[in-house]
């Protein structure tokens, strides 16, 4: 269960981020799919969560949200970029955070 998570994860965070690829529509509705695997992630995760993976969570609602609020004040370009700029070190956070995880995972075995 716990490894299929993480593919659709990994999966829907690649589609995330080919926006150039599939469009603003894929982006949203893989996002929307990204988001609520992360919550599942950390529901199924939590005990063993430090605080370092709570930033990343809030990180993403809060890119998720710029992103959100980028669609509706269409007319303020600043937004857009705030969710460039937050998309970005997510991006940057997450590969940290999937390298440790592997890492681990090789240890354990």
């Amino acid at each position: 269960m716990k490894k299929v998570l993480n593919y659709l994860l990994l999966i829907s965070f690649i589609i995330t981020n080919l926006v150039p690829l599939t469009g603003i529509a894929i982006h949203k509705m893989a996002s929307v799919l990204f988001l609520l695997l992360c919550i599942v992630h950390t529901i199924i995760y939590r005990r063993q969560m430090q605080w370092k993976r709570w930033i990343l969570l809030g990180v993403i609602v809060i890119s998720f949200a710029s992103g959100l609020f980028g669609m509706i004040l269409d007319e303020m370009p600043v937004v857009l970029a705030l969710h460039k700029a937050i998309s970005i070190a997510s991006v940057f956070f997450l590969a940290i955070h999937i390298f440790i995880f592997h890492r681990r995972m090789k240890r354990a075995k």
